[in-house]
């Protein structure tokens, strides 16, 4: 049955749909979308406006749209206090709250068609019969759980299948109100959160929660709007913040989006299309258009500039989706309603998508196949279509699907079927290979010992090492294993030279390069395509560079022992577990997935914190600072640090505005000339 309905979705997108959708519709506004790599590129038109919904009767004010079942319009109209009902053709089909209703700005109908209203200026949320009637008035409830406090200004308003009703209150940051049919206050449900930041972290630390209720407002913002789809999920947007704007929430209140799914902060309205997707508009006339996963297929449309093109709003208040996917978007201050039609090609990434969403993935491989070969860029395309090659068993090329959609996860999940296949026909192959080397080994070792056949080998490497510069270079491996003492011999026996820790820098760096080129997709966060040398080379060497001008100078003031030649040397020769395991932690990465994604980050842990320790005891015995003579000579060298970091960046913004000066002055000169 399912199956079915989904195939009966998606011939209506062909039947109902006019023959003139499409891509090629000239339109006043972009369309753009995300890319593979997370960028906002453009994209063929998603949406063309049909015109204006209704010019017979007038609209004044129309602060919000809701589409029922049979694709009938409500329309609340602060300009008329009324609630008009039209069918598609736009012909009036019932009044609501003729003489009852002040500032009506919000409109919801239930499972029997029951008309549910909230009035902003009778403080009320009125329940109207389909033939007009008024059933119920829910006002401010009286249950002491909802606060003597509390402000009670019904601005939206929702109902569930069970008759339990949501509504948005101006001012309500305890979460949305939510009531019984009967008007029973329920309690609050889905209070919006605030971002968790280091300030407020220390804050919580070291005040308690007494002290944090006078001392800190950390008031999270009310919800904007609300919808509620077919399954009696909730969403909600926020205006005004950039953390969990788009919410969708379950039965408990949690939301199940990413929390920087958006971070629009002037979204006005949301609504629920038939397949799931998420449609918000916002006060500048943009409409974002997410799956029901939270991720972005269009934004488009955007502010009138006063020519009155359709497409482009001036105050939108609200937008609804009808069932074939058609947009309805009220504008208050043109006082209309706008239409917008999905073109071929978003109708064709709705089939994907509702096939998709009901596991029918070798059913959508072909819409996905046709988006493609439109819009190769198309991010969510590429993941659906690693999914479909995933189900298929085809793991190759679902690794490369996942690659170009950046899907992090669906690449581990298909590269580990990969290895395991691999494994399962080379691991008898790999063990005797094993086996071959050690009994190799355990032969020369024998032969070693009654003929003496590697002693022209152990010649030529005692050769090697006795030149001072290899000797030098060899040194490095002593502070893996003797940190102190290896910082003694450096200081006082002078057991390596500038050089071979300069020759060190410039390995660091080549090993820095070869870990931003070679780190595993599922591990690695850099664009290869981005890399500029000039600027990696600043990433690595300007830290160190300041960190050890600024260390000398320090040390100096403080009686430090060390020369900048000790620091200069020291510093290279602390980062031995960096010179030492970077590469082997980089090719490791590239076998590992998001199972063993401890053993990655465990060990680059590991290598970082024993070369910090070793930095540590640098400066410690270079400089001959006690324990806490050496923490309090790091500590200010941090600070010296960001001083002078400082100190640039106001020269550089100084050096900058003299030479436009200069250049404003010289083209003044030239054009009076």
């Amino acid at each position: 049955m399912r199956k079915a309905f989904i195939i009966m979705f998606c011939l209506s997108f062909f039947v109902l749909l006019p023959a003139h959708s499409s891509a090629s519709v000239s339109v006043p506004y972009k369309t753009e979308t995300l890319s593979a790599d997370g960028d906002i590129i453009e994209t063929q038109t998603a949406y063309v406006p049909l015109g204006i919904f209704q010019n017979d009767i007038d609209i004044v004010s129309p602060e919000d749209l809701f589409i029922d079942e049979d694709d009938h319009i409500f329309v609340a109209d602060s300009g008329t206090q009324t609630v008009v009902k039209f069918d598609q053709q736009g012909n009036v089909q019932q009044s609501f709250g003729e003489g009852i209703l002040q500032q009506p700005l919000s409109v919801y109908v239930d499972h029997e068609q029951d008309v549910y209203v909230a009035d902003y200026a009778q403080e009320m949320v009125y329940r109207f019969s389909e033939d007009g009637d008024l059933l119920e008035e829910y006002g401010r409830p009286e249950s002491p759980l909802f606060g003597a406090r509390s402000p009670y200004k019904p601005q939206k308003v929702s109902v569930d299948r069970r008759g339990n009703i949501y509504i948005v209150g101006e001012g309500s940051t305890n979460g949305i109100i939510q009531l019984n049919q009967d008007g029973a206050f329920l309690g609050f449900y889905g209070v919006n959160h605030s971002r968790q930041t280091v300030l407020n972290f220390f804050q919580d630390l070291v005040t308690t929660e007494r002290q944090r209720e006078r001392l800190f407002s950390r008031v999270p913002p009310a919800p904007t709007n609300i919808s509620i789809d077919e399954q009696g999920l909730v969403y909600t947007v926020t205006s005004g913040t950039d953390f969990e704007v788009i919410r969708k929430l379950n039965i408990a209140g949690a939301n199940m989006l990413p929390p920087e799914v958006s971070t629009i902060t002037n979204l006005r309205d949301i609504d629920v299309g038939p397949i799931g997707n998420i449609y918000t508009v916002g006060n500048d006339g943009k409409i974002y258009e997410y799956d029901r996963y939270g991720n972005l297929l269009f934004m488009f449309g955007g502010r009138d500039d006063g020519t009155s093109r359709n497409g482009l709003f001036m105050q939108p208040t609200s937008i609804a989706v009808d069932n074939v996917g058609r947009l309805y978007v009220s504008d208050r201050e043109q006082g209309d309603i706008q239409i917008l039609e999905p073109t071929e090609f978003t109708s064709m990434l709705h089939q994907g998508l509702a096939l998709y969403a009901e596991g029918f993935y070798v059913e959508s491989e072909e819409y996905w196949n046709d988006i493609l070969k439109l819009n190769s860029s198309f991010g969510l395309a590429h993941s659906a279509m690693g999914e479909v090659y995933f189900k298929q068993q085809h793991y190759n090329e679902a690794v490369e699907e996942f690659r170009l959609a950046e899907n992090r996860e669906g690449y581990s999940l298909a590269f580990w079927e990969i290895r395991h296949e691999w494994m399962q026909s080379n691991l008898a192959a790999v063990f005797a290979l094993l086996l071959a080397v050690f009994g190799v080994k355990m032969a020369v070792n024998y032969a070693d010992k009654k003929r003496n056949i590697l002693q022209p080998v152990r010649e030529s490497w005692t050769k090697i090492k006795a030149r001072k510069l290899v000797r030098e270079l060899l040194f490095l491996f002593r502070f893996l294993r003797h940190p102190i003492d290896s910082f003694y011999y450096l200081k006082e026996y002078e057991r390596v030279s500038v050089l071979s820790a300069t020759i060190l820098y410039a390995v660091l760096f080549l090993q820095y390069m070869f870990m931003l080129y070679w780190t595993g997709f599922i591990f690695s966060e850099q664009r290869v395509t981005e890399l500029n040398l000039f600027l990696e080379m600043g990433t690595v060497f300007l830290p160190i560079f300041l960190f050890i001008v600024t260390n000398y100078l320090v040390s100096t003031i403080n009686d430090g022992e060390g020369r900048l030649r000790d620091i200069y040397i020291g510093t290279i020769y602390s980062l031995a577990p960096v010179l030492v395991l970077l590469v082997p932690i980089t090719l490791i990465s590239n076998v590992l997935t998001y199972n063993e994604a401890f053993v990655y980050t465990f060990s680059t842990q590991i290598m970082i914190v024993w070369s910090l320790v070793i930095l540590f005891m640098m400066i410690r015995e270079v400089h001959d600072f006690t324990f806490f003579g050496t923490i309090r000579n790091i500590l200010v060298t941090l600070f010296g640090m960001f001083i002078m970091i400082l100190v640039f960046f106001v020269l550089y913004i100084l050096l900058d505005q003299v030479l436009e000066f200069i250049i404003t002055i010289t083209q003044e000169v030239i054009h009076r000339v």
